[in-house]
């Protein structure tokens, strides 16, 4: 045993004294040509190396700012690859013999510049292939501006020697570009990515880690490690491959930028978990969960998780993609997905059933809601749920078969004054009809009952047949339920009174946007309310300004404004509201409407007349300050009126002086005098777009004309509307 530790020791002994020796008088630069060569000739690109150094444990050179040039076709001014240090481990007998054979690289952040041309050929392509022309080339005839690199001849006929082969390639913290001509996108930088790629050679498997770090807090890494192999020629996403697919604590916005990818944009979140990944033949196959913690849609935050459980297959050569035992939870709903889904028509093909069973609806009405659909953001929705749907077309227009059932829907809010019920809703889908059951709305002591269908839903024009009724429906149940569906043009008003709706939406329309639907109601709606408060700007001070009457300095009014009554009708033709008797009173006076408001996109086209309380007229200046305006009249107890045009929006309307009716009261002669209701009534009555007025002195009639009732004077409704007295009329001077 002695003498054998003494020869294992002198052999130790020589052979670090032979590797000292060997060292000392090895110049490791004389082999920097044939190194540079191997690569050419190996990666069929032009390889420039740097300094070099030599390493004995284990046999490797280290090379200084390694550059490998793009393919030619590409014209590409950067390096495909280009790294700070660049490590080269060669097998240790072939060096004794001053022969060098490569066996592993390892890259020191380097940096690597993907390209898809425009015709989705890759410059990574041709790469280690001699036998390839260089992407988009003619192999018959390469252009003449294209000459054959100097250091990498191609030969006739290649040898699997010349083909890109090694034990081991390693990249640590590289960064790579993609630039995809194929798309407007412009070119994406992806950092900080770890790979190890080992055993790979011509025909053969290979083994591959990749992991990327993304930018932020937490873990924040996606890392793919498995088998593959032998690569597709030509085919890269043919190549089998076996492998797991790793997130751990990943924002969902940095996983989107990463990618490039649009399905992930208006999404965030923090993503988890793992997948499995076959693939063989073009046929992918992937198991596995995710789940996504503090998800946000839209700028959302939904509120609970989302888990994925899933079983998909993915059939490269068909573009079809298959749902197995697919459940996603949104909180701790389930729903149930299976199906198929081609993509190898535009638009996709769907064949896709989805079922939830007596689930809440609470979470999905938040993600209806992040959405903008049904329910508006802020409402805390109640009830269950049942779904059983299957869509089977283009995805964009699929036809539908199933059933829909809602239970005991509450909505309701901070900004919902009161609870808004659904006790039932049954919804019955074919690929001909959208129908629901007639179904009611409740809110307080109002009922709103709903017919609905939807007809040639798969057509451009759908046809909608709809019904709204609510006889004697009280203000603040009508703006709870505006509410708690979205209707955002009700918010500044409040109040109470009764309203009586029945409208009617019917006929084709091009979508089902709310606008669309709007520009096909017809129907009737009666108003008499009280006590309202409209939030957002001040009437009376409108109506002073146009009529001239504000002093200078007197700001912008209190910026909203008390109503005592409202009364009026309302017709609706195709999404256009007009009405000849729209009457309000103001703190300030009378104010009678006429003209329309478009549905579809809120505008306003109306003419008013404000009466203005004589209490008022007199601070202004009374018949005084008419005398010299060009904006206002005046009777002789000292009334103004003032004739406005109204336009702009419901959210924002505009008031202007009416200039046309001013000269039509000034020509005909009309000033009002409250002594007289029969004279008011029958000026305003003519600017409203009544009967001709009747200029006859009290008691008298013009020739050929019946005496009109008093009662049917629109001043005289005015008056009487809002509650006023009559004022006696007074006998004439003498």
């Amino acid at each position: 045993m002695r003498k054998v530790l003494i020869a294992v020791g002198i052999i130790v002994v020589l052979i670090v004294g032979g590797a000292a020796i060997f060292v000392a008088t090895f110049n490791v630069n004389r082999y920097h040509g044939e190194i540079q060569s191997q690569l050419e000739q190996r990666l069929h690109r032009k390889v420039t190396l740097g300094d070099m150094r030599l390493g004995l444990f284990p046999p490797s050179f280290r090379v200084e700012n390694l550059a490998i040039a793009d393919d030619p076709a590409f014209r590409n001014q950067k390096p495909f690859v280009q790294a700070q240090e660049f490590s080269v481990s060669v097998r240790l007998l072939p060096l004794l013999s001053k022969s060098v054979e490569v066996n592993s690289l390892t890259l020191q952040r380097p940096s690597v510049e993907l390209i898809k041309n425009a015709q989705g050929v890759w410059n990574f392509a041709s790469l280690g292939d001699a036998s390839q022309p260089a992407a988009g080339q003619n192999p018959a005839a390469p252009p003449a501006t294209q000459p054959p690199l100097p250091s990498a001849p191609t030969p006739a006929k290649p040898s699997s020697q010349q083909q890109f082969s090694l034990s081991e390639l390693m990249i640590s913290d590289g960064l790579v570009a993609i630039t995809d001509q194929q798309k407007p996108s412009p070119r994406a930088v992806y950092d900080h990515i770890d790979a190890t790629l080992k055993d790979f050679a011509p025909n053969k498997p290979f083994s591959v880690d990749v992991a990327a770090r993304l930018p932020g807090a937490g873990t924040q890494q996606v890392r793919l490690s498995g088998e593959g192999g032998p690569i597709a020629q030509g085919q890269p996403a043919m190549t089998p491959f076996h492998g797991t697919l790793d997130l751990k604590q990943v924002a969902i916005g940095g996983l989107a930028k990463f990618l490039d990818t649009p399905a992930l944009a208006n999404t965030d979140g923090v993503l988890s978990g793992q997948t499995k990944i076959s693939s063989d033949g073009g046929k992918l196959a992937a198991k596995g969960q995710m789940n996504v913690q503090n998800p946000k849609l839209h700028g959302l935050d939904l509120g609970y998780p989302i888990t994925a459980d899933y079983d998909v297959s993915d059939d490269l050569n068909e573009d079809l993609l298959t749902l197995n035992n697919t459940t996603v939870k949104l909180g701790s709903t389930p729903l149930f997905i299976n199906g198929t889904v081609s993509s190898k028509t535009t638009p996709a093909q769907l064949n896709v059933r989805l079922k939830a069973s007596n689930v809440s609806i609470a979470e999905a009405a938040k993600l209806a809601s992040s959405m903008g659909v049904a329910f508006a953001p802020g409402t805390t929705v109640a009830g269950t749920v049942n779904a059983d749907v299957r869509a089977q077309g283009a995805a964009d227009k699929p036809a539908l078969n199933g059933t829909i059932n809602g239970r005991a829907i509450q909505v309701s809010g901070k900004d919902i004054a009161q609870p808004v019920q659904i006790p039932a809703i049954n919804l019955a889908l074919t690929p001909a009809e959208v129908r629901p059951d007639n179904f009611n709305v409740t809110s307080g002591g109002t009922t709103l009952s709903s017919q609905f269908s939807m007809k040639q839903y798969l057509s451009n024009s759908p046809f909608v047949d709809a019904t709204l009724k609510a006889p004697n429906a009280q203000l603040p149940a009508i703006l709870a339920m505006a509410k708690a569906y979205g209707v955002t043009s009700l918010d500044k008003i409040s109040g109470a009174g009764t309203l009586n709706l029945d409208v009617h939406a019917m006929g084709p329309v091009q979508s089902l946007k709310t606008n669309e639907i709007r520009r096909a109601l017809n129907g009737a709606v009666k108003l008499n309310f009280n006590n309202v408060k409209y939030m957002g700007m001040d009437i009376s001070h409108e109506l002073a300004s146009a009529g001239g009457l504000l002093k200078s300095g007197q700001g912008a009014g209190q910026g909203y404004t008390n109503i005592s009554k409202i009364t009026g009708d309302i017709l609706v033709k195709s999404g256009m509201a007009q009405t000849d008797n729209l009457q309000a009173l103001l703190d300030i006076g009378n104010l009678g409407v006429k003209g329309t408001a478009n549905l579809v996109n809120e505008t306003l086209n109306m003419r008013a007349t404000a009466v203005m309380t004589k209490e008022f007229s007199q601070k202004a200046g009374g018949t005084a300050v008419a005398g010299y305006m060009q904006t206002a009249l005046a009777n002789n107890q000292g009334e103004l009126v003032i004739p406005v045009l109204v336009t702009g929006t419901f959210q924002n309307p505009r008031f202007a002086p009416d200039m046309q009716q001013m000269a039509q009261m000034k020509l005909k002669g009309l000033v009002p005098n409250f002594n007289n209701p029969s004279a008011v009534s029958g000026m305003l009555n003519g600017l409203l777009g009544g009967k001709a007025p009747n200029t006859a002195q009290p008691g008298q009639q013009q020739p050929g004309q019946q005496a009109q009732p008093q009662a049917q004077d629109a001043v005289g409704q005015i008056i009487g509307l809002f509650g006023k007295k009559k004022k006696q009329q007074q006998p004439p001077p003498k």
